[in-house]
């Protein structure tokens, strides 16, 4: 299984906060079905690769790059179960779905949330993805059309 998010900082940066043990914390009871015991992730890190690995169940490893973009200020995010290293829990109910797509989904949003520290400083609150900069336009013009029903503009 694997899960993808853009994050809004420097690739060095996102390195550093990710590789910090002390902020598994945020992210890694996201992986887990039975998030109120979240044992230690037993994390490494690969500097030179930017890449972090936990061996704790569920294993996996997330890498940091650069996107397409070369943007300094913009890192891409992947996250990548070992191979065997996520063991489907069995379904809550007859037809439910597998979640771990859900679950990295909101791992790497608690994440870029923490990291781009979302709407001024909630760390809880969970910033949507945003594609490009010209979508940001293009909601801000929406919002300028019609801003009764547009939504909140951009910060600048």
């Amino acid at each position: 299984m694997h899960a993808k998010i853009t994050v809004h900082t420097s690739p060095d940066r996102l390195f550093a906060w990710l590789s910090d043990p002390q902020n598994a914390r945020f992210w890694f009871a996201h992986l887990r079905h039975d998030a109120d015991q979240v044992p230690d992730p037993g994390l490494s890190a690969d500097q030179g690769a930017r890449i972090v690995r936990w061996s704790a169940a569920p294993a996996g490893e997330m890498a940091v790059t650069d996107p397409a973009t070369h943007d300094a200020a913009v890192a891409d995010l992947s996250l990548t179960f070992a191979e065997g290293g996520h063991i489907d829990e069995p379904p809550a109910e007859e037809m439910s779905p597998n979640d771990d797509p859900t679950n990295a989904g909101n791992a790497l949003r608690s994440i870029k949330s923490h990291v781009e520290n979302a709407e001024g400083g909630d760390p809880d609150m969970h910033t949507p993805g945003i594609v490009s900069r010209e979508a940001v336009a293009e909601a801000d013009r929406e919002i300028a059309e019609d801003p009764e029903h547009g939504g909140t503009p951009h910060r600048q």
